[in-house]
């Protein structure tokens, strides 16, 4: 029989399940908190204390502090904002957390660079970016690369509303804003080839998120029941050492073409629809009327990342694909494909 215990750290409120769980249920009341550090990662705050030294146990929540620095030297880190949006910092880079509260979290980019890969943005949260005098804030579910130097924000899909020099102007997907001079000027640019290595391990660490998602909303929907879970969360999944989400109410696809399930539709991963022989004609389901029987919807969103993954990553699935695989990040597991329809992840707020 399963034992639950129910942790408490910080912010956040922890269940663990034991023995045979796949899935801890962690809401967290506030953004900041470390999913990935490798390599030299550091806590720096603004009292000229030693730098320390990020170095997350298994099954342990460490979390950023308002007014507290991430740095990286040679390493990297992911930092999870409001619900569906991944902070993900490249090497020699630094950000400081303003605000860590979900209804407005703000975050300076100071050294670097940092991808924000936001898989869904509910409508109670903001995020908010300040980079050399701009404040970008971040309107729809999408894919933005912020630099340091020069000082430049791309919207690789999404939508972004950028505030500097007194004037506001909205940046779609194939767009950027950089200072040029005094002057900020907004340009095009090629998505699928405007690409470098955080931009490919942002697309591993997706990968491996949704990997993670599907054992998390199976053992979800198993505990609370599908209609049960109240999704738009995380879910600490110790099989693979790191949080994953779990979306609000149906499937969305993230800006890099994986899908996020939530415990009433990734039964679709487990029993897809199947053709059988019927005197009526039709579909055998194959598992729980409720999974089988979900109207399609539309699939993908107009952004299709091209950069090669490595080896050892797993390979983006199709639309209505969902993966399952090894612990923890490394080597990719197999795939099962869903055959379910898919909202896609680049809509707007409350989706």
């Amino acid at each position: 029989m399963r034992e639950w215990q129910h942790l408490s750290a910080g912010a956040a409120a922890l269940l663990l399940l034991a023995g045979s769980a796949a899935a801890q249920h962690a809401v967290s009341a506030r953004a900041g908190m470390i999913n990935v550090a490798e390599g030299d990662v550091f806590f720096v705050d603004d009292r000229g204390a030693a730098p320390q030294r990020v170095e997350p146990r298994p099954n342990e929540l460490v979390s950023m502090k308002d007014g507290q620095t991430l740095r990286t030297e040679e390493g990297r880190a992911e930092v999870l904002l409001t619900p569906g949006a991944f902070l993900r910092l490249g090497e020699a880079s630094a950000v400081r957390l303003d605000s860590s509260r979900l209804s407005s979290v703000k975050l300076e980019l100071l050294e670097g660079v940092a991808l924000i890969d936001v898989v869904e943005l509910l409508r109670e949260n903001s995020i908010l970016v300040r980079l050399a005098g701009a404040e970008v804030e971040l309107e729809k579910a999408g894919l933005y690369r912020f630099d340091a130097a020069p000082p430049r924000v791309r919207v690789f899909s999404g939508q972004a509303e950028v505030r500097a020099a007194g004037q506001a102007q909205t940046l779609k997907g194939g767009r950027e804003l950089r200072l040029e001079g005094a002057q900020w000027a907004v340009r095009k640019f090629d998505a699928d080839k405007e690409t470098d290595s955080l931009y490919r391990w942002s697309k591993r660490r997706s990968g491996y998120i949704a990997m993670a998602n599907v054992s998390a909303a199976r053992q979800a929907g198993a505990f609370w029941g599908a209609s049960g879970f109240q999704g738009g969360t995380w879910l600490w999944n110790p099989y693979f050492g790191f949080a994953t989400y779990v979306p609000w109410s149906d499937t969305v696809m993230s800006p890099f073409g994986y899908s996020y399930y939530t415990p009433r539709t990734v039964y679709q991963v487990y029993y897809p629809p199947r053709s059988a022989p019927s005197f009526g004609g039709g579909f055998d389901r194959g598992g729980p009327s409720f999974a089988g029987s979900m109207p399609a919807r539309s699939a993908a969103p107009s952004y299709r990342p091209a950069a090669p993954v490595s080896a050892s990553a797993p390979a983006a699935p199709a639309a209505g694909a969902g993966s399952v695989g090894s612990r923890g990040g490394g080597a990719a597991g197999g795939s099962v494909g869903g055959t379910g329809g898919v909202r896609a992840g680049s809509g707007g707020r409350g989706n």
